[in-house]
């Protein structure tokens, strides 16, 4: 497993208008403590960082703290936006048509597709080099905010005004063989936050479009009713689902899953779409399936106290800001 640390700039002097030299203000140099103390004990192996000077200046202090060059590649550098030669009350307009359209762009400029393009390439140039290693880079908002739509194309615009404000921030990404295989939003200015789901921002789109899958969800039917499950410690019914374990596809998490948390012996399972929850903390991004099951077994003695049959979805539910979300894109396709 490669681990990526993406670090988004502290704090820097907008009234520096050239793109390269633009330095940190006051507040970014004294942030920049933030990002050491959260990195020195990540046993980092090599540090890279856009060649603009607010990325760089953010990780030096870690890397002269650990005696480390930081390797400087242009590729990585952020979108210019035509050398930011716009009053800054229009820069929101300006870059949402660059959003609403990824192949947009003011002439002379490039577009987030271009910046995309770049910024991945040399971000998997990075994981060959540097397999099973922790890596950070030194990055900006546009520019990494392009990366994780690249894993998770619901990303959007919305998203990266919630986080355009946050600096330093950071994005933790896991990678194995098959590509990133998880993602973690960390705000240092706030830290030991949990992840608040009812404060969340719920998406689906269609199966397989996403990357980066945490969990699946699988909506089970058994004598024509919906079967959900509920926890030994908790009141409320849930859909059979959780964590992708180590090494399992999300189908294979899903059959375990139902088996362990219905008792389900016989079934049919069928991919329905993928789903991705956006929370102040993380992205979590799953798969849903639909079980059509034939026979029940006993509850394994695991996490669940009982199974039971609804005509829809219950009343009292966990995750109730995320699962009727879900449960309406299973309702159409059905």
């Amino acid at each position: 497993m490669t681990t990526i640390y993406f670090i988004r700039h502290a704090e820097a002097d907008r009234t520096v208008h050239d793109p390269y030299t633009r330095p940190l203000t006051e507040k970014g140099l004294r942030d920049r403590a933030l990002v050491t103390a959260f990195l020195n004990d990540k046993n980092i192996d090599a540090i890279f960082s856009s060649p603009f000077k607010r990325a760089v200046d953010t990780i030096a202090d870690f890397a002269n703290h650990i005696g480390q060059r930081v390797t400087v590649m242009d590729s990585l550098k952020e979108h210019d936006t035509i050398g930011d030669n716009y009053p800054s009350d229009e820069y929101f307009p300006f870059i949402k048509k660059y959003w609403e359209d990824f192949h947009h762009k003011a002439p002379g400029d490039e577009s987030l597709s271009e910046v995309q393009e770049r910024n991945i390439s040399a971000i998997k140039g990075i994981i060959i080099g540097h397999r099973d290693k922790s890596v950070v880079i030194g990055t900006h908002g546009i520019a990494l905010s392009t990366i994780i739509n690249f894993y998770d194309s619901t990303y959007c615009f919305d998203d990266f005004l919630a986080m355009v404000k946050i600096r330093p921030w950071v994005v933790k990404m896991d990678f194995n063989d098959d590509g990133c295989v998880g993602m973690e939003k960390i705000d240092l200015l706030n830290p030991g936050q949990k992840p608040d789901y009812d404060n969340c921002i719920v998406r689906t789109t269609e199966f397989g479009a996403l990357r980066a899958y945490r969990f699946t969800v699988v909506f089970a039917r058994y004598k024509g009713k919906w079967l959900y499950c509920r926890s030994k410690d908790r009141d409320g019914f849930e859909t059979a689902g959780g964590h992708i374990e180590p090494g399992e596809t999300p189908l294979e998490g899903a059959k375990r899953e139902l088996y362990e948390e219905t008792g389900a012996t016989e079934y049919e399972i069928t991919p329905a779409f993928d789903y991705t929850v956006h929370v102040q903390t993380e992205f979590s991004n799953g798969q849903v399936y639909i079980a059509h099951i034939s026979e029940l077994g006993s509850i394994p003695d695991f996490e669940m106290a009982e199974v039971k049959l609804f005509d829809k979805i219950p009343d009292k539910m966990r995750f109730p800001k995320i699962l009727p979300i879900l449960f309406e894109k299973v309702n159409e396709l059905l």
